[in-house]
């Protein structure tokens, strides 16, 4: 189960890294190319991330009763970055996720098929958990 895991991050980061809307920056300097590509895919980890994370936080504070007291901008931005720095350093840095991208073609059919669809299932399932219940967190009190 936890390798069912690790390969949803990876298959996150891959679809990520290959996805085709960088524009051409891969024809004016293949260096600088590369390197979006990989925020690319370290983005939408970290934007998946944050809206679980997120999503949590305001379902711990529906049940609490009362807003979180950092719930403001500037704490939510370090979060987001912080959250981007730490998969960028395991994705890329220590080359994690570009190894499994690299990997990523000579998976079975079928497993790349589950990976792919677990995934987008993952991305509409964490949009819809964080946005359902901003409403109600947004009308409570401040604690």
């Amino acid at each position: 189960m936890i390798r069912f895991f690790k390969d949803l991050y990876l298959t996150l980061f891959t679809l990520g890294y290959k996805a085709g809307f960088a524009g051409g920056w891969q024809r004016l300097n293949h260096r600088f190319g590369i390197i979006m590509d990989q925020g690319k895919g370290v983005f939408l980890v970290s934007i998946m991330m944050f809206f679980i994370l997120f999503g949590i936080k305001q379902y711990i504070g529906i049940h609490i009763g009362k807003r979180f007291a950092f719930d403001s901008l500037p704490v939510e931005l370090v979060a987001v970055l912080a959250i981007y720095y730490v998969n960028l350093y395991i994705l890329v840095t220590c080359g994690h996720g570009i190894k499994y991208e690299r990997e990523f073609h000579t998976l079975k059919n079928n497993r790349k098929t589950v990976l792919i669809m677990s995934c987008l299932v993952l991305m509409f399932a964490a949009i819809a958990f964080t946005l359902y219940g901003r409403d109600t967190y947004l009308h409570l009190p401040r604690g």
